[in-house]
């Protein structure tokens, strides 16, 4: 584990997949106890007594007995995974509604963020000035208390609603954004409008880094809110972007990286951290790793993917501030890479229209990109920006 650095989250869904490997290591001793005792004894056979020597009659050519029909293995029952990370789902979970994504705060004034490590996958992309915003995508686990902070969607929400199917959770949006949700039919339950319940100003921070959102409230109101109901009903089937795999086909092609520092631009810079031990991706934001603040564990993906992007500035829809917004060009093709397990692999990406799911494949074989079950990291990085390996 690197210096400093805090531990990782284990998860109860961690909890769980080891828990069922223990029942099957049981199960298997059992089995094989069985199959290596000894048959029992046959019992001793009386002498019989002699008899008149009988007269000799044909002998009747024996029937074949019937070959035992074997006793069919009972098909072991498939474990429910979650499918945003591939981990096994917690007893009783049932997955209903929408994925939600929230768009969370990356402002130094507002971190360190809550129920991030309770995400089922991250993704970041930039915003005005370069910086960036996390969108955390929940809908496998429970979070605690609340989740934040919650700030507004831009314009690559669009993307990620006709690209993944999911309903994303903000606050406000700019007068550009606002029209092209309306122009393309995003549902989008904006936190401005509409005196939804379940954003809350929350915790000792100033405006506008202390708004949040009761994720789990909302959750219910899928179901008992008609007007939340009725845009979560829009949301279309979940269109999962990778496959997970325990043992994961990788292309032999790959090089060791231990460390992957990002600065999009001149003072903004992030980075992660390969922990062998824990097998996770340490994440950090100018040089300080970063701690799940309603969890007190480490914000630790298991798989981190780069998407590499053409950005334009808009300068026709500033920020407040005057600053012109950022817009991601995320339809049509591009190359990025997996870090999974300390090696960088490279990887192709492709998207035709708008209407299309984003397809991951390895540049070395064409195969799809298959991960290992646990939370991922998608960045959507601009060309421009620089990426530094050690």
């Amino acid at each position: 584990m690197a210096p400093n650095a805090p531990s990782p989250l284990r998860s109860r869904r961690a909890l769980i997949a080891g828990a069922v490997g223990v029942a099957v290591l049981v199960i298997g001793a059992l089995v094989a106890f069985a199959i290596a005792s000894p048959d029992p004894l046959p019992s001793p056979t009386p002498s019989p007594s002699p008899t008149a020597s009988p007269t000799a009659s044909p002998t009747p050519s024996p029937s074949p007995s019937p070959s035992p029909s074997p006793t069919a293995s009972p098909s072991p029952t498939p474990v429910a995974r979650c499918p945003l990370d591939g981990l096994p789902l917690a007893e009783g979970v049932e997955l209903t509604g929408p994925a939600l994504a929230v768009q969370v705060e990356n402002h130094p004034e507002a971190r360190p963020g809550r129920n991030l490590n309770l995400a089922d996958m991250i993704i970041e992309g930039t915003v005005e000035g370069d910086t960036t915003r996390f969108t955390a995508l929940y809908l496998c686990d429970e979070t605690e208390g609340m989740t934040g902070p919650v700030r507004s969607a831009r314009y690559y929400n669009i993307d990620l609603w006709q690209d993944l199917r999911v309903l994303t959770v903000g606050f406000g949006a700019s007068p550009g954004a606002e029209q092209r949700f309306a122009a393309a039919g995003m549902p989008y339950p904006n936190g401005i409008y509409g005196q939804w319940p379940w954003y809350q100003r929350y915790g000792s921070r100033g405006a506008p880094h202390n708004l949040y959102v009761d994720l789990e409230g909302l959750r219910d109101g899928l179901i008992d809110n008609v007007a939340l109901a009725a845009l979560a009903s829009t949301v279309e089937e979940l269109r999962p972007p990778f496959a997970f795999d325990e043992e994961p086909s990788l292309p032999d092609q790959s090089r060791a990286v231990g460390e992957i520092e990002m600065w999009t631009n001149s003072y903004w810079f992030f980075g992660f951290s390969w922990d062998a031990e824990q097998e996770v991706y340490l994440r950090s934001d100018a040089g300080v790793f970063v701690v799940d603040e309603a969890t007190g564990e480490a914000v630790a993906p298991r798989s981190l993917v780069v998407q590499n992007v053409t950005q334009e500035v808009v300068f026709g829809d500033p920020d407040p501030g005057g600053n012109p917004r950022r817009l991601q060009h995320l339809v049509g093709s591009g190359d990025g890479t997996l870090y999974t397990g300390g090696r960088a692999y490279a990887l192709t990406w492709v998207r035709p229209t708008a209407a299309d799911a984003t397809t991951w494949t390895f540049s070395e074989t064409g195969e799809p990109v298959e991960l290992l079950p646990g939370q991922v990291w998608l960045e959507i990085l601009p060309i421009e920006a620089t990426l530094i390996e050690r």
